[in-house]
């Protein structure tokens, strides 16, 4: 249960960060952000996604409310339940994913475009078949490059996937080359 909800946190982060580009353009038009004139916090010096993340945290309720009432009602709302979801992480759990984030935003920007590219196609799934493709991930993941071949070459890989799965576990093992910490 709690890999399951690791793999979503990381889905969720990504998600809300990488999709929500009206959010991303308001904080970084105000680098600063509404609590300008306060000391710098944690977050000075990371990424733009990760000082976003620490910048939100940091606002106030009232601070946060206003920058994410300047999105659209859907992205809103998609924002507010992610950073809902992070928050409630535990403080280890959040660490994890800011490290993942923090590699993701290392990535040259084409191998960013295709990790959000493969991202999206994987929410195009139904729920069921993205849990299944989750678990299947993880395993490859864990497996040196010829055992993750001979897992995408073996018959009982080829019968359980779709091509379209197929490609997508293919696609997602090639960013993930590594297990994250």
């Amino acid at each position: 249960m709690r890999l399951r909800m690791s793999i979503l946190a990381v889905w969720a982060l990504l998600a809300a960060f990488l999709l929500a580009p009206a959010a991303l353009a308001q904080l970084r038009r105000n680098p600063a952000g509404p609590r300008a004139g306060r000391p710098p916090g944690p977050g000075a010096g990371l990424g733009p996604g990760l000082a976003i993340i620490d910048r939100l945290e940091r606002m106030t309720p009232e601070e946060r409310r206003r920058v994410l009432d300047r999105l659209p009602p859907e992205r809103k709302k998609l924002v507010e339940e992610r950073l809902k979801q992070f928050s409630q992480l535990p403080p280890e759990e959040r660490a994890r994913l800011r490290r993942r984030l923090e590699r993701f935003q290392q990535l040259p920007p084409e191998q960013q475009e295709a990790a959000r590219s493969t991202f999206l196609r994987f929410r195009r799934f139904p729920e069921d078949r993205r849990k299944l493709l989750t678990g299947e991930f993880q395993q490859l993941r864990r497996m040196d490059e010829p055992g993750r071949r001979s897992r995408i070459s073996s018959d009982e890989f080829r019968s359980k996937y779709t091509p379209a799965e197929q490609q997508l576990l293919q696609d997602l093992s090639k960013l993930a080359v590594a297990p994250n910490p």
